[in-house]
């Protein structure tokens, strides 16, 4: 996938879930359709280096796939949107920190400084017997500047969302078609929610934080943090995106609610789909019309 390499002809956007589900991993069998592993979302545009959205379970399965005798040098950049443990726990478990071959990136919109000092701290002793800092990959802490930054040929821009101890989306431009991701968020903030309907505006997808059904939200969960399904198809709407796709599955959420849940988003927001693993979307523009999604439906090997 990420390699060096920049010959290749492909000009699409590829976005990829390896982790799609909220606050623990789920390894349940009444789960695993839709996947069972926390936060990560993969972007590539053609064949630039990887931006990886989150560092959760999801995390350790994409380094299997990176890692192999065939790699040369791995490049690929990390933005976290906070630091909450599912957000964070695949990154002990990524092969490609233990590299000499790859040249990984970090970014938050924290000062540098500070991304250094939360991410270490997980791996520190008793936590975990190897230190971040000892493992041989090459890496970079940054902050994403509040007006962005470029990644090869897409441009980063962060969004403040509503969260328990704070927590950044992110809008991702391509010349092939945007992204906008917006996971951890707790809608009522009408500054925050304009703002992020700002920077969602005209985005050809939008990645929502649908944890809670509208339902358990009024009935049991007002300030934890997450959002619902009806909240992200008024965004969508509102924004005028060009697909809706639900996010952060609470842990409980099986494979045979989550249909329902989509049935009654598309009365809302008719172009809805459910984030699952294995499932690739490229993203193409066609001749100046704008992008165009089409979902490609593989598994991984």
């Amino acid at each position: 996938m990420s390699r060096t390499d920049q010959t290749g002809s492909d000009k699409r956007l590829k976005l990829e879930f390896w982790g799609v589900r909220g606050s623990i991993a789920t390894p349940e069998s009444d789960k695993l359709r839709t996947g069972g592993n926390t936060p990560c979302t993969v972007l590539q545009y053609g064949s630039e280096p990887l931006v990886i959205i989150d560092a959760g379970t999801g995390l350790r399965l994409l380094g299997r796939q990176l890692t192999s005798p065939e790699t040369d040098v791995l490049q690929a950049s990390i933005l976290f949107s906070h630091f909450h443990w599912d957000h964070i726990q695949g990154l002990p478990f990524f092969g490609p920190i233990y590299s000499h071959h790859a040249k990984l990136q970090l970014y938050s919109t924290l000062k540098a400084e500070s991304l250094q000092k939360i991410v270490e701290l997980q791996m520190n002793p008793p936590f975990f017997p190897l230190p971040l800092k000892n493992t041989p990959a090459v890496r970079s802490y940054n902050q994403t500047p509040t007006r962005g930054c470029k990644l090869g040929s897409l441009t980063i821009t962060p969004v403040r969302l509503s969260h328990p101890g704070g927590a950044s989306g992110y809008r991702l431009e391509s010349p092939a078609g945007s992204v906008i991701y917006v996971s951890d968020h707790e809608h009522g903030n009408a500054a925050i929610d304009d703002a992020i309907a700002e920077h969602a505006a005209g985005a050809d997808i939008l990645i929502y934080d649908a944890h809670f059904t509208p339902d358990e939200y009024e009935r049991s969960y007002k300030g934890w943090g997450h959002s619902t399904w009806r909240e992200g198809a008024r965004l969508a709407n509102r924004a005028a995106v060009g697909e809706l796709i639900l996010f952060h599955h609470s842990p409980d959420r099986t494979d045979r609610e989550l249909p329902t849940i989509l049935a009654d988003a598309r009365l809302e927001f008719a172009n809805t789909e459910i984030a699952r693993e294995n499932q690739p979307i490229l993203l193409a523009r066609d001749r100046g019309l704008g992008a165009q999604p089409v979902t490609v439906k593989q598994r991984r090997a």
